[in-house]
């Protein structure tokens, strides 16, 4: 009986513990392969073979509709990935991108997921689609989202044929950090056939198991023996061209030459170091009007501040609150770009502590002087998914005053709660430290229940009236803040509903001294995906806010202060992606502070072909108050053009009521050899046509990078 009640207790243990995930024992073979998509080479035979997947979406652990077979093996330089995707009707494959890092939800697909330290909370994602475009990224802390920001040199095809289609990719070791101790690595993959909306998972097929979660991948056993060189990558840059810095302005060459040196100290730490830092390339941020008194978050979109970013996020940071720290206060002041002299960065791992120190120097520019930013985040990794850390910063682009943050998080992380559910609980606390002020302290605490059929979350945060992170970003201070989340999301899965999701989320918040100032609910009493994938929306939200001073809702027209109680609702309907059209509509319509307010956003995307996409988007906003009525809007064009993965054209032109200018960013991109690449660049702006379409700026580039790797 002790012997029965041992061996029971035993297999429940090691199935909580991921016994049951799948693994498979990887050769190591010699081979000259080429990546071409068509998995020809006889050395494919050899490799190790994952024979099926099984349908994550829309049946959890369900025989996939279509079968996959995966090939995997390695050499001393490379992982090699073979995947045959056989489709029954190849003639309705859905592939309509080529550029780098595409949508990833929206054409068939293959996704794989690395874990090389098997430390089952970090990992890499590699993913092709069937016209050979490619997607990577980072996860961090079994995070749900996969950040595109990190582009590695590794290489990928795909082919094909009357059976379906095909992809091959090989992963340099040089390209990714890992430990060389362990021979067991988390691995994961997932197929998308699009048009069936079908998901199909190779590990932990199940609903609330989102790709992403590192911890429920299976493994790849016996990876030993391999080389990442001298792990010494040289990556120069040259540009010229011509610029005309403003309308009275001539027109002026301009020239510049820049260094990018990257150090692997240990195949799992690197060090960056870069010299006259150029972003010629970074596409520009798109227009928006802001309607509320409170700053607009825009993301990083330049490359050296993307690479290792998720290493420097904080638990509980988000940029609704917010973030301790924010890497585009460096370099970009008041809309202008303040060029960057050199720096330093170290990120990765070593042994159990995740590692990230940024040391930055900007020249000076204009009557802006040059200043130093330095940044360190460390945080060590605990139990098996949990960890607890800090971060520091210091530096001030905006003026003289010294200051720097220093805070602490813990963040308790399971997928093992309730046996096979997600859980989180977070708690940290920040302060600043500036000189002549008082209170600059920030705390608080998250906990979330982040499942697919229910997803719950209650936080809590605290903000000093005088919490002030010069290099982080914070939307509002001396407040208290109470948010709540309860979300049912059940699936049906019948022939016109595949998925409900009934939603109920509410905020209230205090000043410090407990007079409430704002309060919001959120409700979606209508919330469903359609079997073929059309999402439609209907939200009643309730708004309380209390004005304490006079706010400029746009030019001449001022809201008084006062107490407002206001009652929005918001329709929306988003077509599918899968389609060779997509059509977007959000109308949200109510009372707006003394009167009323309708803000109409309507997109338009057509994909005639995978060599061609046209985007128009539109944001109407229509206010009418007793101090005046105003409209204001945002116009968007995107039309690109795509002759392979490897060279493209992207435009981007905009419109805004609030400059009165048009604004048009071209890209040209022609990537000669996987980090090798070669930009040309067209930013310009004009008047509105009153103004005779008057130049404002225009700046010509040509950039050509290359990487050398040691």
């Amino acid at each position: 009986m002790k012997r029965t009640f041992l061996f029971v207790f035993l297999g429940y243990f090691f199935f909580l513990h991921g016994a049951s995930l799948p693994e498979i024992r990887v050769p190591k073979l010699k081979a000259r392969m080429k990546i071409d998509g068509k998995l020809t080479e006889a050395v494919w035979e050899k490799a190790a073979k994952i024979s099926h997947l099984t349908q994550q979406q829309p049946k959890e652990n369900s025989p996939a509709t279509e079968k996959t077979e995966v090939y995997v093996f390695y050499d001393e330089n490379y992982l090699y990935i073979g995947v045959k995707c056989f489709d029954s009707q190849p003639d309705k494959i859905i592939a309509f991108q080529m550029q780098r890092d595409f949508r990833t939800r929206d054409d068939d697909m293959v996704e794989v997921l690395i874990d090389p330290f098997n430390d089952r909370r970090n990992a890499y994602v590699f993913a092709v689609n069937p016209n050979g475009a490619k997607f990577d990224g980072l996860v961090m802390n079994n995070s749900e989202r996969v950040s595109p920001e990190w582009d590695g040199i590794w290489y990928a095809a795909a082919s094909r044929d009357e059976n379906g289609w095909y992809a091959e990719l090989a992963i340099p070791f040089k390209t990714i950090t890992f430990n060389p101790k362990t021979h067991l690595w988390g691995f994961n993959v997932m197929r998308r056939i699009k048009r069936k909306m079908e998901v199909d998972y190779w590990a932990s097929p199940f609903y609330q198991v989102y790709f992403t979660k590192v911890a429920e991948a299976g493994y790849l056993v016996g990876i030993k023996g391999i080389k990442q060189g001298k792990g010494i990558d040289v990556r120069p840059y040259g540009l010229f061209g011509e610029e005309k810095e403003d309308e009275a302005a001539s027109d002026r060459l301009t020239y510049n030459a820049g260094l990018d040196v990257f150090y692997n100290i240990t195949p799992a730490l690197k060090a960056s170091l870069t010299y006259n830092t150029d972003f010629a390339e970074t596409e520009v941020d798109e227009r928006r009007i802001n309607l509320t008194r409170f700053p607009l978050f825009y993301p990083e979109k330049r490359r050296f501040f993307l690479e290792g970013s998720d290493i420097f996020s904080f638990s509980g940071a988000n940029p609704f609150s917010f973030i301790p720290f924010y890497s585009r206060r460096i370099g970009l002041v008041g809309g202008k770009q303040i060029p960057i002299l050199g720096g330093a960065k170290i990120t990765g791992r070593a042994g159990d502590y995740n590692i990230g120190i940024l040391d930055i120097a900007t020249r000076d520019w204009d009557d802006i002087k040059g200043r130093n930013f330095f940044v360190t985040r460390i945080s060590k990794n605990i139990w098996d998914e949990s960890l607890i850390g800090f971060i520091f910063t210091n530096g001030n682009p905006t003026g003289d005053e010294r200051n720097s943050l220093f805070g602490v998080d813990f963040k308790y992380s399971t997928s093992k709660f309730l046996k096979n559910k997600n859980f989180i609980a977070v708690g940290y606390y920040l302060r600043s430290f500036s000189s002549e002020r008082g209170d600059d302290s920030l705390f608080g605490f998250f906990l979330d229940y982040p499942n697919d059929i229910v997803d719950n979350y209650i936080s809590f945060v605290q903000i000093g009236e005088n919490f002030y992170p010069a290099l982080g970003f914070v939307m509002r201070t001396g407040i208290r803040r109470l948010y709540v989340g309860l979300s049912y999301n059940p699936w049906i899965n019948k022939k016109l509903v595949r998925q409900f999701f009934f939603e109920l989320r509410g905020m209230v918040t205090t000043d410090l001294e407990g007079h409430l100032v704002e309060w919001r609910i959120f409700t979606a009493p209508i919330n469903m995906r359609t079997e073929s994938g059309e999402h439609i929306e209907f939200n009643y939200m309730p708004h309380y806010d209390y004005l304490d001073y006079p706010f400029e809702v746009y030019e001449g027209i001022v809201i008084p202060p006062g107490k407002y109680t206001m009652d929005y609702f918001r329709f929306e309907l988003n077509t599918s992606s899968k389609r060779p059209w997509v059509f977007d509509l959000s109308a949200r319509f109510g009372e707006y502070y003394t009167g009323h307010a309708l803000t109409l956003e309507t997109g338009l995307e057509i994909k005639p072909t995978k060599h061609m996409r046209l985007q128009i988007i539109r944001e109407g906003n229509y206010v009418r108050l007793p101090q005046g009525n105003f409209n204001a809007q945002v116009i968007q064009v995107k039309f690109d053009l795509y002759i392979s993965p490897k060279i493209y054209l992207q435009n981007y032109l905009q419109y805004d009521d609030i400059s009165k200018n048009w604004g048009i960013n071209s890209r040209f991109r022609w990537i000669i050899k996987e980090g090798n690449d070669l930009f040309l660049v067209f930013n310009q702006g004009w008047g509105n046509p009153l103004d005779r379409w008057s130049v404002l700026y225009r700046k010509a580039e040509v950039k050509l990078q290359y990487t050398f790797r040691f």
